[in-house]
Parts: C-alpha cells; structure tokens; sequence
C-alpha cells in the first residue's frame, strides 16, 4: 500500500476552519512523541533509495517502531513506504538501539488532532518549536499521482495553500 501525505503551514484561523469542516469526522486529540535514530552503517539522510528513517513514536494509545523511506521526484516529496509494529516496552526498545550502536538524533513533540472521513485523514499538529500545520494524508493502491491528485482535491475544498514540502525531522534539522 501506498501513502501520500502534504504537509501546510496553518494559522489558528485555518485551524478552526478544518475543525468545523471535519466536525463530525473528529477521532481524538493525542500528544506524540516522536525520537528518531541514526544507524552506525549508514546515513540515513541520503540514500540512493530517498531519505530513510527509523523512529520510536510513544503516545498515550499505543507505542510503535516505524521504518520510513520516504521517495522523491525531483526533490519533491512522492510518497512514502512505511513498516510500522507495535512495541510494549519502549526503554528496553531504547536499549535494544542503542546496543546495537544506533544513536538518538532529534525528538519531535506535537499535539496533534485526528479527523478521518474514511478517504482521507486528517491532522491539526501543533509541533514543538516549529509551529501549527494540516497533513492529508491518503493511502491505496493506486498511482501515487492518481492519491495526490485527490489530495490537492481535499485541500483546495479546506483553502489550504501554504505547502511545507519538508517534513517535520527536516524542518527541526534545519534548525539545529
């Protein structure tokens, strides 16, 4: 499966508008936190397959381990192929990585609010140090064109305009 994801910068105001758009749609609100590692053998920041990633998000529903690797056209984002599972004890996981010579390289805290009317998910994310911001995200089997297409779709109907083309990590890693 596929996902595809884009990311805006919002104000407060455009905040509000997505809450009364997705009203009957609202999921839950959570708090996320989000640690990603670096492995000893590689780096992850540029690879001939697009830019990798391993983190360990912790919230109050459930604790995973992801592996993203994230694929660009013309360095935009794609779409992004994820390998997610669960984890009941996030400290020893900690450990396990770090034993195995990975090392924390930046951790990411957000509020984020879940809306989901079956196509498309979306999310208020208010992060750390960086500010307000709207993802759609649409997964399926189609061409990845095909769920961006209806991304901007989705968008246009919630007058988001302001596209962030980097993701959270790279926005952090910029500031650092």
């Amino acid at each position: 499966m596929k996902e595809v994801e884009i990311c805006f910068r919002i104000d407060e105001d455009v905040a509000k508008s997505i809450r009364n758009y997705f009203n009957d749609f609202f999921i839950k609100k959570i708090i996320e936190k989000d640690t990603y590692f670096f492995p000893p053998h590689k780096d992850f920041l540029m690879t001939e397959n697009g830019k990798e990633n391993l983190r360990i998000r912790e919230s109050e529903n459930k604790n995973e381990i992801t592996y993203k690797n994230v694929i660009y056209n013309n360095e935009s984002y794609s779409h992004a192929i994820e390998k997610n599972t669960n984890i009941s004890n996030v400290s020893e996981m900690f450990e396990i990585l770090k034993n195995l010579g990975f090392r924390t390289h930046i951790t990411i805290k957000k509020d984020r609010e879940i809306f989901d009317n079956g196509k498309f998910k979306i999310t208020i994310d208010n992060v750390e140090n960086l500010g307000l911001f709207a993802e759609i995200e649409h997964k399926g089997t189609e061409n990845e064109s095909v769920l961006l297409k209806e991304c901007m779709e989705m968008a246009k109907k919630l007058n988001l305009e302001r596209i962030e083309k980097k993701g959270y990590l790279r926005l952090l890693e910029e500031r650092k």
